[in-house]
């Protein structure tokens, strides 16, 4: 009896063990299992996680007047598309029709409240991870393109809501989802979605019975429309097809302060209309972007693209205007893409408006409306980075023989490019690798490596270059014409075309730069080098030279200069005459008599305009990497000269001074006279001669 009991015991124990195993195992799972998933929730909902987060972006209805000119940017397009767009914003959005052309009218059409939603094409949709691609494999199909369809053109979005709202439960008693959407004339309601036309003709019949009075039909997907869905549950929220006469159109719906931004998943907030169009480019088909917005909300997102939106006010108003004034001309420049102006530099570079401040504001704000113009007329008011010294007209930078008044190469002494980081710049390349940088370029003249590179002529009163020749170890030479050409045909080696180059060494020479517009000084005391002073013909400068000689003879204030002589210096003007060293030392002449020929005015005596801000430099001979002269003057100006070395003596060196195609304003240049004190109207008008500051409005391009 007692081995027979322990027998049972031995057994029930066994059996408890063995549950015991099997609940810890099944926890185990159920662990594995929760931890699984949770860690896939976290992985895969990035955005969901922050959906709520607070990010601090400043008020900006008081940009959005309905009186504003509304300007379309190209933010996604041609090779750049997507085949699907996320998109995200706390309070939903509207659904609108967003003309394109024309007075790029919007019309609001249906209201979503999912936070983050994706824009992608009407059609067969397979996923990987929240990106959606079109597949012609309906296994691979998470998206049905097939739709039943009962048309609603006839009515109202009142009547529409109440429509859908009458028969949900019929619909899902079949299994369907409801999707609003927004067929050529007016709403439609699509049933379901389905990988082919058999499948959803199946309930064809079922569909007709709720909807006896209407016109039921199969949808099939269509190279015009567009899809709006839940990214992270796959359901369809809107459709949109009008044949591509119009648009959908996407809005945020206002948050607590007043904005409406969409965020995109690069972290950019964006004012306006998001507007996706279908669109293939023959390697993907998906879905172009395009943000509408009014034109001062333009403004404030381009201002903290192009400068920083901690640089001094007036800098921030100056260019605020300046960027009015080139979108207002340039409106339309995309017309073969749909949009007015891209994002990047090839038009102006805009993330959207999360980035600008109460600074920024503020700009905008105070020069509402302001542009510069020129006859009345608003100016095409280019700018790049730096100028390092001199602008160059159009004319020399891009070809064409029109001069443009206001945009006339202009001296900027007070531009401190050295002082900034792409402001001056040193490069070398073996004349193999010129020929092959050429060759890229689409240049076929050159054979062989470069031998020689001369510099044929530079552009009009600017030391930018605008013809170089260059020529190959066989004799072959190519002729580059235009500064920006010049400039872009030997990218990455050359960031202006505002440079000198030599064959494994190179002379040229900086300045300090002035402190104001207008420094005044033209006199030099001393010209020091690393072996003692030496002699040299050096002429420095004011604010212009038309103070200093007559254009039209050639004569020169010689009371600013002084004689140097072996021992002492001597003022040129004395009492009666004027003090001259020559070889049989310093000979006195009557004033009238007298007047001084140099580099800098013997243009005149041609009829030319040219002033030549680089002096000649001094041969040093030094085997150093960079022979430093300096000549200072009694206002403490200094102008510096160097040689600059190759690290081998057969390869080219270039020393350039800027950064970009060198016409109109210089965004640094501007920034140093704000420092100095200078209004926004003065920069202004220092780098565009003769012009004005108005409202657009009153101009001849927009005058109502």
């Amino acid at each position: 009896m007692s081995r027979t009991n322990n027998s049972k015991t031995r057994k029930e124990t066994k059996q408890q063990r063995f549950i015991r195993y099997l609940a810890l195992i099944l926890a185990i799972l159920m662990f594995l299992g929760v931890a699984t998933t949770i860690i896939y929730y976290l992985a895969t909902r990035t955005w969901a996680a922050d959906e709520t987060e607070e990010v601090k972006v400043v008020h900006t209805s008081s940009l959005k007047d309905s009186e504003d000119v509304l300007v379309s940017v190209g933010l996604m397009y041609g090779s750049g598309i997507t085949s699907s767009f996320e998109i995200n914003a706390p309070y939903g959005y509207e659904i609108g029709m967003q003309y394109l052309d024309g007075e790029r009218e919007y019309e609001p059409l249906w209201d979503i409240y999912t936070q983050t939603v994706t824009a992608m094409p009407d059609g067969n949709i397979t996923q990987d991870g929240y990106t959606f691609y079109l597949t012609g494999d309906i296994y691979q199909t998470v998206i049905g393109g097939y739709h039943v369809q009962v048309d609603c053109d006839d009515l109202t979005r009142q009547q529409f809501e109440t429509l859908m709202n009458d028969t949900l439960m019929y619909a899902n008693s079949l299994g369907l989802s409801m999707i609003p959407a927004y067929i050529n004339t007016g709403y439609a309601l699509r049933l379901g979605h389905f990988s082919t036309w058999d499948q959803a003709s199946l309930y064809l019949e079922a569909v007709q019975t709720i909807y006896p009075d209407r016109y039921v039909s199969v949808a099939v997907p269509k190279e015009t429309a567009v899809t709006i869905t839940n990214t992270y549950t796959n359901d369809i929220l809107f459709e949109y097809d009008c044949g591509g006469r119009s648009e959908i159109g996407i809005t945020a719906h206002v948050n607590d302060d007043g904005n409406n931004y969409i965020r995109t998943p690069a972290g950019n907030y964006y004012d306006g209309v998001f507007v996706f169009k279908r669109y293939n480019n023959g390697t993907v088909d998906g879905v172009s972007l395009i943000n509408v917005l009014p034109l001062e909300a333009y403004i404030a997102g381009v201002l903290p693209s192009e400068i920083s939106n901690t640089w001094p006010i007036e800098v921030q108003k100056e260019f605020a205007i300046t960027v009015r004034s080139f979108t207002l001309t340039h409106l339309h420049k995309h017309d073969s893409l749909f949009f007015d102006l891209c994002c990047t530099t090839d038009c102006q570079v805009y993330r959207g408006g999360g980035r600008a401040n109460e600074l920024v504001l503020q700009a905008v704000e105070e020069t509402k409306g302001m542009v510069v113009t020129y006859d009345d007329s608003i100016i095409t008011a280019y700018y790049s980075s730096t100028m390092g010294g001199v602008t160059v007209s159009p004319s020399d930078a891009w070809g064409g023989s029109t001069e443009v008044p206001y945009l006339q190469a202009v001296e900027t002494p007070w531009e401190d490019y050295e002082g900034h980081s792409n402001g001056f710049w040193i490069t070398e390349i073996s004349g193999a690798d010129m020929t092959e940088r050429l060759q890229r370029a689409g240049y076929t003249e050159l054979k062989s490596p470069v031998a020689d590179v001369e510099i044929l002529e530079y552009a009009k009163n600017s030391t930018y270059v605008k013809k170089l020749r260059l020529t190959d170890t066989q004799g072959n030479f190519l002729v580059l014409n235009n500064s920006d050409n010049i400039r872009i045909s030997l990218s990455p080696y050359l960031n202006s075309a505002n440079f000198v180059v030599g064959k494994g060494q190179v002379e040229y020479s900086t300045r300090k730069p002035y402190d104001s517009l207008k420094d005044g000084t033209k006199t030099v005391t001393t010209v020091l080098t690393s072996s003692g002073e030496q002699n040299a013909e050096i002429t420095i400068s004011d604010e212009t030279y038309d103070e200093m000689f007559d254009k039209s003879g050639g004569y020169m204030d010689l009371d600013s200069f002084y004689v140097i002589s072996e021992n002492d210096m001597e003022k040129t003007y004395g009492d009666t005459g004027v003090s001259i060293l020559t070889s049989d030392g310093i000979v006195s002449h009557n004033k009238r008599d007298a007047f001084a020929v140099s580099r800098i005015t013997a243009p005149a005596f041609m009829g030319e305009e040219y002033v030549d801000l680089v002096v000649e430099s001094l041969k040093a001979g030094s085997s150093d990497k960079h022979e430093t002269v300096v000549v200072s003057d009694k206002s403490d100006e200094e102008v510096t000269y160097k040689i600059a070395y190759a690290e081998s003596p057969e390869n080219f060196i270039f020393v350039g001074k800027g950064w970009g195609h060198g016409v109109g304003i210089s965004q640094w240049g501007s920034y140093d006279l704000a420092v100095m004190g200078h209004t926004a109207e003065e920069i202004l008008l220092a780098y565009f001669h003769g012009a004005e500051i108005m409202n657009y409005w009153d101009t001849k391009n927009f005058k109502k």
